[in-house]
């Protein structure tokens, strides 16, 4: 499922064009985040973990480089997403996505506000999973995102409902299942990290 058919970009109210694109956690050792580049070895990266039988089974985006080139390209060029290399003790561990839900689909599934944030994330050697470092990173972009953006009221993340790792892992993390919606492409369950909880 390609980035540009996840985008909502009709009749977007004026305070979610104000948001802007999202920000990068901030996030400390062992832990490092920075974006992806559109050329050199970054595409050659993420086409090689995306062609990972275990990441292509829920993501069906094993494009070669020159595809992935262009997605991040495109990416990069607009405010609705931001395509990420997360390394553990500066070793790539992750692609990873972080999205203002009302411009995604999964932001037409609840009452989002416009500085909601999103995130997609893909561990690209199966060694690394199973270990418990995929939750510990999910904690610390929750966590590096309230930091980095004290507007935004809540992170979504929206795994394949059949995908039980990556719900233990969001679970495991501190997110909440909000519900199973049908978002066109898959069957998600949305999982919900309050950042900012609402009051009164």
């Amino acid at each position: 499922m390609s980035v540009s058919t996840r985008e909502v970009t009709a009749g977007l109210a004026a305070a979610v064009v104000a948001a802007g694109p999202p920000p990068l956690p901030v996030l400390a050792p062992p832990w490092s985040i920075r974006p992806l580049a559109a050329d050199g070895d970054d595409p050659l990266l993420v086409s090689r973990w995306m062609n990972e039988p275990h990441v292509d089974l829920f993501w069906e985006q094993a494009w070669p480089p020159e595809q992935w080139s262009a997605a991040i390209s495109g990416q990069l060029a607009g405010d609705y997403s931001r395509p990420c290399l997360i390394s553990y003790e500066k070793r790539p561990f992750a692609y990873v996505e972080i999205y203002r839900t009302p411009r995604d689909v999964v932001g037409l599934q609840y009452d989002a506000d416009p500085y909601d944030l999103g995130i997609h994330l893909a561990i690209g050697d199966r060694e690394r999973t199973g270990r418990g470092l995929g939750r510990a990173m999910v904690r610390a972009v929750a966590e590096g995102l309230r930091a980095a953006d004290p507007l935004c009221r809540r992170l979504l993340a929206d795994p394949d409902e059949r995908h039980m790792m990556a719900r233990r892992m969001f679970l495991g993390a501190g997110f909440q299942l909000m519900s199973i919606s049908d978002l066109g492409h898959k069957r998600a369950a949305l999982h919900v990290y309050e950042i900012s909880p609402v009051t009164g």
